[in-house]
């Protein structure tokens, strides 16, 4: 059963690689197994009993596997069968054998099932902030022996290093809705459709408004939020422009954080998702837009080979129910 896997050093010292004896025999846990069976119990009957085999195929087993290690293993003794000093090495190998492989069966299910095992999940900035850290806190109640590892970076190099196995789970911004989804070499789930929301700082005129008008915005000055992704700074441009004005920007900030502190400082007016959010300076008001920009489509994605994985199935449904916590985009609409 290991034929042709990894040679080892003793190969390259001269002696039979792993799972080989030196006259080419194989050793199998199944005939180890038989082995040891019959050396516990001192016959070929009560072994053949224990193991649910027959007789004569636990003298079948018996017989090849002293072909394969080129010593008798066993000699009568009185009515039953005693190990030769050949034997009694292999079958005490055996037993340390035998648990390995039992030890390796064991931890390979509970992989498989999910209770085991590192998950690396990719996602950007806010989703890091926000969703990520609920879903993880549901799967470590659900699956406490697996280790979620979170790491943050943007679309183009979460949707690199899903493609190369590098993660497991990306969370990214794409250009597309659930009716435009495309068809290729990812599985995609959509989480929500993000909304932006007018950052102000608190005496700009247009505070005192619930819901507000982008063209009244026309002579006001703009902060930009760039960064590794522009997506932010585009949606402000092509918003402002439908409404018929090109903003003016006078600072930028490479989070939104930043760009929060400049419109606390009263510098200008910006547009941020509302994901990124959850932390609000003092000093800023959250309003809605008449005429919101196109959202940012947030999706989760993985390989194909791992959608039915229980981790990763387990992680992309809470994901999903953190999405679609109605009260986060409450709170943040309900700020003064």
């Amino acid at each position: 059963m290991w034929r042709g896997l990894w040679r080892g050093p003793a190969a390259a010292r001269g002696r039979a690689p792993v799972g080989y004896l030196n006259n080419g025999g194989v050793l199998t846990p199944r005939l180890l197994l038989v082995l040891r069976a019959v050396v516990e119990r001192g016959t070929l009957t009560a072994a053949a009993t224990a193991l649910g085999y027959t007789v004569s195929a636990v003298s079948q087993q018996l017989s090849q596997l002293e072909r394969e290690a080129g010593s008798p293993l066993l000699e009568k003794a009185g009515r039953g069968v005693r190990p030769t000093a050949a034997g009694l090495l292999l079958a005490e190998h055996a037993t340390r054998i035998l648990a390995a492989v039992d030890d390796a069966e064991g931890a390979l299910s509970d992989l498989r099932a999910g209770r085991t095992g590192r998950l690396r999940v990719v996602s950007f900035h806010s989703a890091g902030e926000t969703l990520l850290p609920q879903a993880v806190a549901v799967l470590r109640r659900q699956m406490p022996g697996l280790h979620v590892m979170p790491l943050v970076d943007e679309t183009d190099g979460a949707l690199r290093r899903l493609r190369a196995g590098e993660v497991e789970l990306v969370i990214v911004v794409e250009p597309f809705g659930p009716a435009d989804a495309p068809t290729d070499d990812l599985y995609r789930v959509h989480l929500l459709d993000d909304e932006y929301r007018l950052l102000l700082p608190e005496d700009h005129p247009q505070a005192r408004r619930r819901i507000v008008d982008l063209p009244a915005l026309a002579t006001t000055d703009w902060v930009a939020t760039t960064g590794p992704a522009t997506y932010v700074r585009e949606a402000t441009v092509t918003a402002c422009r439908r409404a018929g004005f090109t903003p003016r920007f006078i600072a930028e900030g490479d989070e939104f954080a930043v760009t929060q502190g400049y419109v606390a400082a009263g510098l200008g007016v910006a547009l941020a998702p509302v994901l990124a959010l959850g932390a609000l300076r003092e000093h800023v008001r959250v309003r809605k837009l008449r005429t919101p920009p196109e959202p940012r489509h947030i999706w989760v994605a993985t390989r194909p080979l791992l959608a039915g994985q229980p981790a990763v199935r387990r992680m992309i449904t809470a994901l999903r129910s953190a999405a679609g916590q109605p009260e986060r985009r409450g709170r943040i609409d309900g700020r003064r």
